[in-house]
């Protein structure tokens, strides 16, 4: 691999560096996701369902909606991409025929782009759930579903002005398998400086603002604060499964996050270095290959540490596409409502209408 400064306008090999190990990429990738994928269509087709539409239900539907297209683009497409590439067992690269390359490349882009909305709108859901135990009255009268749904879309529209110029930066021609340059060096370096730093900062507020909503919302329910009366012990219980829930979607969420926002900060300090390659364009992991490379200066020998970062990308992006499918299990798990409209919706109950429990004014999910 590479590492010498180039012209943005150089056509080079469009390469990156194979999975490891392959079959986490070919065929436990792909289950993982497709079972994400239909997981969260169940979750869009329940939250429907009319004792489970608060506000906080349309954000929990537009996650799932972005859960699913993350699972997609993560490693849903490599099935139908296996056939296009050209391995390189010596070197562990490898090559894509033209046009399928572009394809690759605007997948990689699609998995950030829907990723950081998933980001965003799971940290709308922990302030929703925080304004509504903070300031239960104003919530119950002033937020509805229809500021909720403008909300996923703003969030949506957000993520895509991101990704835009990064749909934009390369150009692909037909080599030897497939070439890719940059269209301008001003879109680069955006790409590789501005691009980084945004989904940097991004992350590290998103994990802040869950951490700190989440601690102030179990610190509520240990005190038993802005509860209505101590004899309404339903709502009460309906306050501590909402509670629970966004408790474990932190976690999750910061599980997750944590190793991107060390890759992220990464990738921008090797930017301010040498932002000016058309060999980074090729892969996310690579980028971060040879920005650790770099910053880490790492002697050109010890492939095991590359391989071993290798590695880490690899699970880092499996971990996405599980975070995806962690949604669901934790809806199931933490509530009782959806797990009632999930059995009737499968045929358990023979009575297909279930009880609703009473409303927590902006969110009982």
């Amino acid at each position: 691999m590479r590492h010498e400064r180039e012209s943005p306008y150089t056509f080079t090999e469009y390469i990156f560096m194979t999975p490891v190990p392959e079959y986490l990429n070919d065929i436990f990738g792909p289950i993982i996701s497709y079972t994400a994928i239909l997981f969260n269509i169940v979750v869009i087709i329940i939250l429907f369902n009319k004792t489970l539409r608060t506000p906080s239900s349309v954000l929990m539907q537009g996650l799932a909606l972005s859960d699913a297209l993350t699972a997609l683009f993560s490693y849903g497409l490599e099935p139908f991409l296996l056939n296009s590439y050209i391995r390189d067992e010596q070197f562990e690269t490898t090559v894509i025929y033209f046009p399928t390359c572009k394809l690759h490349h605007y997948k990689l882009i699609m998995v950030d782009l829907f990723h950081l909305s998933s980001v965003l709108l799971t940290t709308a859901l922990g302030i929703q759930k925080f304004v509504a135990i903070k300031w239960p009255i104003w919530c119950y009268t002033k937020v509805k579903r229809r500021e909720m749904l403008a909300v996923v879309v703003v969030i949506f529209t957000v993520s895509v002005g991101l990704h835009i110029p990064k749909f934009l930066v390369a150009d692909f021609r037909r080599g030897h398998e497939c070439e890719i340059a940059a269209n301008s060096e001003s879109l680069l370096n955006y790409s590789f400086i501005y691009y980084s730093s945004l989904t940097a900062i991004f992350l590290l507020l998103a994990s802040v603002i869950m951490l700190i909503t989440s601690i102030f919302i179990i610190w509520s329910l240990v005190r038993e604060r802005n509860i209505q009366s101590t004899s309404s012990e339903n709502l009460q219980n309906i306050r501590r499964r909402s509670s629970k829930l966004i408790a474990v979607v932190t976690v999750t969420f910061l599980v997750i996050e944590f190793p991107r926002i060390c890759m992220f900060g990464i990738m921008q300090l090797f930017s301010e270095k040498d932002s000016h390659s058309s060999q980074l364009l090729a892969d996310p992991a690579t980028q971060f290959m040879i920005s650790a490379y770099v910053v880490l200066k790492i002697e050109d020998h010890d492939i095991d540490v590359l391989k071993k970062m290798k590695l880490f990308t690899d699970i880092t992006r499996l971990l996405i596409v599980i975070a995806c499918l962690s949604n669901f299990i934790i809806y199931v798990i933490m509530s009782k409502q959806i797990r009632c409209v999930l059995k009737s919706k499968l045929g358990v109950f023979k009575n297909r209408h279930t009880v609703s429990e009473p409303a927590v004014f902006c969110s009982s999910i």
